[in-house]
């Protein structure tokens, strides 16, 4: 009789004992989870710094808008194309091939809009390739884009252009060998063939 007590009382007494052992690892192993966990995001405090940092730069000197071509500034750009000098021209154009390769982003007018007007997304604790991708972006942007008058990218169908001032215009198109960019600059005063801009081109976005 005292045989079989002790086994049904001592049952019990393991069972305790293997449960308490079962919790403790449970604590230490959710205890070492939090350390690698704290670890990880502070090793990622320095680059989140120096990515936010890009991107306030980017944010801060980029205020590009997408405003679609109307009857106005087809006008204007119609004017442009055909009485202002052509300052510079290439046809494909090597810049804008380069920032796709290095960014990802079509090279044609489409990507030119898209990169004037990208979004940089805010730094990811968990998708690396994003970051990397948006800091590609951020750098491009910082180098390329030029300055603006509006803070307007104009587009149409297989065309772009922007307002870099009163006297120069920067225009991109999709052709057979590929995107082309053109620069366009407005004739001195008193020259002829000069075309004047739009009354929108000062309004807000």
């Amino acid at each position: 009789m005292q045989i079989k007590i002790g086994i049904v009382i001592g049952t019990p007494v393991f069972l305790l004992d293997n449960s308490n052992v079962k919790l403790k690892t449970l604590y230490i192993a959710l205890g070492i989870a939090v350390i690698v966990a704290g670890g990880f995001f502070g090793l990622q405090v320095p680059l989140k710094k120096k990515y936010d940092g890009l991107r306030d730069q980017v944010i801060a000197a980029t205020q590009f808008v997408a405003h679609p071509i109307n009857d106005e500034t087809r006008e204007f750009l119609e004017s442009v194309r055909g009485t202002w000098m052509v300052h510079d021209r290439e046809e494909p154009d090597p810049a804008f091939s380069e920032i796709s390769t290095v960014t990802g982003i079509p090279n044609t007018v489409d990507g030119v809009v898209e990169f004037h007007t990208h979004a940089i997304a805010p730094y990811s604790f968990i998708d690396f390739s994003q970051n990397k991708k948006e800091s590609l972006i951020a750098l491009a942007m910082a180098i390329a884009l030029p300055t603006s008058m509006d803070g307007r990218v104009y587009h149409g169908e297989g065309i772009c252009f922007v307002k870099v001032n009163e006297r120069v215009v920067e225009v991109f198109e999709d052709s057979e060998k590929g995107l082309s960019r053109d620069l366009y600059m407005k004739a001195k005063s008193g020259e002829q063939g000069a075309a004047e801009l739009p009354a929108t081109a000062g309004d807000s976005k």
